[in-house]
């Protein structure tokens, strides 16, 4: 029997192991959403006033939009907010489209053709957010968190703000979307590292795909603050088609988002495996992207096993850190200990690192097949390198000993595995 990932760029004929599952997101055997239905969501959200009475007035309009690395058909959504802004009598002057690249890389021209079409690329003004700039970023104090929040001055100045984004299972904040689009998509670096860093009070696994988490509270509490009035977000399936549309009052529709989000990406797993080969595909463009894959891949794991990470990473490992490498995924702990003391300050850098680190360092082993990233760094990072996904497998069956069970994770970066309560 072979396996393929990443249509085709990843195969293995199995050998020696016992395959119990393929999981993925789920088949949904019918077309997606129309403009219509985006347009008729759109003008009637819930639980907030239409853009078009919303916005009467409103002289600095923000819309916070995710970046290239995210699927969400933008090109699409926008021209419609932007015909009710019109019927606001609001001009494309006074609107800012904000990409909220929290601390992703500045997206280019190009790019933002692809993410918006050149039509508004051509009449409409486009920001990239900024994390690490003072002077993009205000101050709204310590909001009761005891720590100080920042978000984007323009978010902050402006008198409507819309938020547009996708929504999947997130190990951060339990689904990605909702408000975390504005924070932490466009809030300053100390915000951004010490909401993540909360994350690490708990088990990865009691945070993915789980509504009611800390941090997705928090998140809420500090969107609220800083003024968002209205979110349009999307679930996705079969990559690009419209499985939901939802606008409104971000609690409210986010809160019904997540549940279809469940239903689309939610994945009934009989029982757990001593290796998990996982795809990173569609996430995949630089590692800190792909090791998503691993946090699904953690819920469906033994312990003492092994996970399997396949991913492109045509951008190598992730420019914007390049402490990433010397670092690694070796010493989370050390690491944890190093961040509490002060004694290492790149927060959001270490926190990606410890929440991987505790999973293929201490709970199982991590192994990755990568064409752009070589052995040695590889290693260097904590992982087990491998040329091909057969040799990847071979690998982990060493370790695990003969005849170990195998499960296959597809598009493992996005789907919520649902272990049943008696799963071993």
């Amino acid at each position: 029997m072979e396996i393929k990932l990443s249509n085709g760029r990843f195969r293995a004929k199995l050998r020696g192991v016992r395959l119990v599952g393929e999981y993925g997101p789920r088949k949904i055997e019918r077309c997606g959403l129309s403009d219509g239905d985006l347009r008729e969501a759109i003008r009637n959200p819930i639980g907030c006033p239409p853009i078009r009475q919303r916005a009467k007035g409103c002289k600095k309009v923000v819309v916070v939009t995710d970046d290239i690395t995210r699927p969400t058909p933008v090109r699409k959504i926008l021209p419609v907010i932007f015909d009710e802004l019109q019927e606001a009598e609001v001009s494309p002057a006074e609107v800012t489209i904000l990409v909220g690249l929290g601390s992703h890389r500045l997206m280019n021209m190009e790019e933002m053709e692809v993410k918006f079409g050149k039509d508004i690329c051509g009449n409409f003004r486009i920001v990239n957010h900024r994390w690490n700039d003072p002077e993009q970023l205000v101050s709204l104090g310590e909001c009761g968190l005891g720590f100080e929040v920042t978000v984007n001055r323009l978010a902050a100045e402006s008198d409507f703000m819309i938020s547009v984004g996708n929504i999947v299972p997130h190990a951060t904040t339990g689904f990605s979307g909702g408000a975390k689009t504005v924070m932490t998509g466009i809030a300053g670096k100390s915000t951004i590292e010490n909401t993540h860093w909360l994350a690490l009070d708990y088990p990865m696994r009691n945070i993915l795909g789980n509504y009611e988490n800390r941090v997705r509270k928090i998140t809420d509490k500090l969107a609220r603050v800083v003024g968002l009035d209205m979110i349009v977000n999307t679930v996705l399936f079969g990559g690009d088609k419209v499985y939901g549309i939802f606008a409104g009052d971000f609690e409210r529709v986010h809160r019904e988002a997540a549940k279809l989000c469940v239903e689309a990406y939610g994945v009934e797993i009989g029982s757990k495996s001593d290796i998990v080969v996982a795809e990173a595909w569609p996430a995949d463009s630089n590692l800190r992207q792909a090791i998503k894959g691993i946090c699904s891949a953690d819920l469906v794991c033994r312990d003492n096993g092994v996970i399997v990470l396949c991913a492109e990473c045509p951008e190598g490992v992730a420019a914007q850190f390049p402490d990433f490498i010397k670092y690694g995924f070796n010493d989370p702990d050390g690491l944890y200990r190093k961040v509490q003391s002060g004694e290492f300050e790149q927060k959001l850098l270490a926190y990606t690192l410890v929440a991987i680190g505790r999973i293929i360092s201490k709970r199982a082993s991590g192994v990755l097949v990568c064409p752009n990233i070589d052995s040695a760094t590889s290693e260097q990072l904590g992982f087990i390198p491998a040329n091909s996904l057969e040799e990847g497998l071979d690998k982990a069956c060493k370790i695990v000993g003969s005849h170990p069970e195998l499960s296959v994770l597809y598009q493992a970066a996005v789907i919520l595995p649902i272990l049943s309560e008696n799963t071993a």
